[in-house]
């Protein structure tokens, strides 16, 4: 049977100007993570990288905007 095992969201551009992508995906063990890139804009650039984040940790950042003054 087929099963969605990622999906990804484009979600704008980081501080530098790098396209930044979130991605959620399973795991090897099946668990359901988030990946955030921000792609590198050169050569020079190796970009950034953040994985193995949670669901809860998504709904804490959403929280966490409501909390800081913008």
């Amino acid at each position: 049977m087929p099963e969605l095992i990622e999906q990804k969201v484009r979600i704008g551009y980081d501080a530098y100007g790098r396209a930044v992508e979130m991605t959620r995906h399973k795991s090897y063990d099946g668990k359901t993570m988030w990946r955030i890139v921000s792609h590198a804009a050169s050569q020079r650039d190796d970009g950034e990288r953040m994985d193995g984040l949670t669901d809860d940790n998504i709904r804490e950042m959403i929280r966490a905007l409501q909390v800081v003054k913008l």
